[in-house]
């Protein structure tokens, strides 16, 4: 059961916030420009946002036809919060695995020899994939004909890189003319929406679904869907010349006053943001000083009236995970998967 914002703020240290509506445009926003239906991508605990809350707002939107997730665990996961349609399984299935997707009537892709071994002659709908230059999961020469084949996909490697990303989308088309009949045919990621394929029939999308504009220059109208805040554990000042944290990487110069924040490396803060990052209160930037430790982090809190128990911004509509990410050196979908379980998770 869903909690209300003030309800989980009570007695937890840090809490991340989805906005219901904020999903559902960007839903919508991605359908409009698209033109076509979305797998919602869902994978890693909803890109480390929460399935169990973001899966039951996705399913009750016209525009998402199937989810897709990574593995048979997670797969089973969404059936048991009441998924119901097509569940695609993005890595394949191993042969132990051939049972579940049996009970619980997931959808697998074959991208290897070895999965159409474990499928043997099971009657299994399955999407095929292909490697146009991806160089991960695909068949790259051979050309797969089974009757059990409802969709056929592709991933592009560098949506940014127009010419490489053109001559990947010119390679599936070639393959999808040797398939026929009614099937689903899905290349475009969140970036790759830019290139509105015309063949295909369906969008794979993740990020976008939570505002996060995977390129630089992105024309859809996404809204930042996703807040994360955290409390502080202890305020206090120390003199000039004090070391901060593990290492003793920061000195202050003059008299300081610090905040201690219930927010480390383990619940998700990169510890390359270490003396170089901040987190936000009402706007205000607090810097971090001394190293990110596993549980906590030191603020510089200098000329602020911050008190015990106060809630720190690390992450709103202004400063999306994307920014965090560039700060940080890193993309924004390994600090959305290393929100830890710890973190509460809410709707509103």
């Amino acid at each position: 059961m869903l909690k209300s914002h003030n309800d989980t703020r009570l007695g937890c240290r840090s809490v991340l916030r989805v906005k219901r509506s904020a999903i559902e445009h960007n839903v919508k926003e991605l359908f409009r420009y698209s033109g076509k239906k979305l797998i919602a991508v869902v994978k890693s605990d909803a890109y480390g946002m929460g399935v169990r809350y973001i899966a039951p707002i996705l399913r009750e939107l016209p525009e998402v036809d199937s989810f897709a997730v990574a593995c048979v665990d997670e797969g089973v996961f969404l059936r048991e919060l009441g998924i119901k349609g097509e569940v695609l399984i993005l890595g394949g299935i191993l042969p132990e695995e051939i049972e579940a997707v049996k009970e619980y009537e997931l959808t697998p892709v074959v991208s290897d020899p070895e999965h159409l071994k474990v499928l043997g002659k099971e009657d299994i709908k399955f999407h095929i994939k292909y490697d146009t230059g991806m160089g991960r999961l695909g068949f790259v020469e051979e050309f797969i004909e089974d009757p059990r084949i409802v969709g056929v996909m592709s991933h592009l490697s560098t949506p940014a890189d127009e010419k490489f990303s053109r001559e990947q989308i010119k390679k599936f088309e070639e393959i999808v003319r040797r398939y026929k009949g009614r099937l689903k045919i899905h290349l475009e990621s969140s970036a790759g929406v830019i290139y509105k394929v015309p063949y295909t029939t369906h969008i794979r999308v993740g990020l976008a679904l939570y505002g996060e504009k995977p390129l630089r220059y992105y024309p859809l109208d996404l809204k930042p869907a996703v807040s994360l805040e955290a409390r502080l554990l202890s305020v206090k000042e120390v003199p000039k010349g004090f070391p901060i944290s593990y290492g003793r990487t920061f000195i202050t110069q003059r008299r300081t006053k610090i905040g201690v924040v219930a927010f480390g490396y383990a619940d998700g803060l990169m510890k390359s943001l270490s003396n170089r990052g901040y987190l936000l209160h009402k706007g205000l930037r607090l810097p971090i000083i001394g190293n990110i430790t596993m549980d906590m982090t030191i603020l510089d809190l200098s000329g602020t009236d911050i008190k015990v128990g106060d809630w720190v911004t690390v992450v709103n509509e202004e400063r999306t995970f994307g920014e965090l990410a560039r700060e940080a050196g890193t993309i924004p979908y390994e600090l959305m998967c290393n929100v830890s379980s710890r973190v509460k998770r809410e709707v509103i």
